[in-house]
């Protein structure tokens, strides 16, 4: 997406919002498009929920890792537990978070504010923004009054991208975070873990930076997908 554009709707949102954390946010310088990725912080977040409609599941744990000069930062892994109000249901199945797991959680408006405070003045990645980052955006439209307005990598998008201009589309199972991962020569990590899982995005992100771009010094202009 396009810096002015990402001002503007910055700008739009300032209007929206009077608490203070997600105005620090809004107000954080946005990145250009020349810029490297040595140039940003980026995070890496993943997070588990209870279904798959980003437009009513809730949020039941959610993890985050920095990469910092181009290098996963592993001391700034953090997981977060979430003491939600609905029932985890059928989704125990896949990532093992039960419903007495979540009375040991913070709540959700911790659980925002520590993540809006890390992705301030830095960049989001994810797995599939139409999923984390939409979750995000609702639940920030209810906290603050805005959706979550940030740079965004998706690898997800990327891996996409890369595929149509190898003039094939991959299968849907082959742009699975672990298949992906497999496919760059990545280490197999149990999935469905929201601290694993980022690390593992993070992971992916500079091994496809490794083989297709440039490393740390890829261009910030050719990443973004918002």
């Amino acid at each position: 997406m396009k810096r002015w554009l990402l001002r503007g709707q910055r700008a739009a949102a300032r209007r929206h919002t009077t608490q203070p954390l997600m105005r620090r946010l809004l107000d954080a310088p946005l990145p250009r498009g020349r810029d490297t990725v040595s140039e940003h912080e980026l995070v890496c977040l993943d997070m588990e929920t209870n279904g798959l409609d980003a437009a009513s599941v809730d949020m039941l744990s959610v993890g985050w890792v920095i990469v910092r000069n181009g290098q996963v930062d592993v001391s700034s892994a953090t997981r977060r537990l979430l003491n939600a109000n609905s029932e985890v249901g059928d989704s125990a199945t896949v990532h093992g978070i039960t419903d007495t797991d979540l009375t040991r959680g913070i709540s959700l408006t911790d659980a925002l504010d520590q993540v809006v405070t890390a992705l301030t003045g830095r960049i989001l990645v994810v797995h599939h923004a139409g999923l984390d980052k939409a979750v995000l955006d609702r639940l920030c439209r209810v906290h603050y009054g805005c959706r979550l307005i940030v740079p965004v990598i998706d690898t997800l998008a990327l891996a996409i991208a890369r595929s149509h201009r190898q003039h094939h589309l991959a299968s849907r199972q082959s742009l699975r975070l672990p298949d992906l991962r497999e496919h760059y020569g990545l280490p197999y990590y149990a999935a469905h873990d929201c601290l694993v899982d980022a690390l593992a995005t993070a992971e992916l992100l500079l091994a496809m930076l490794a083989h297709h771009g440039e490393g740390a010094a890829t261009r910030m202009s050719t990443l973004m997908t918002a």
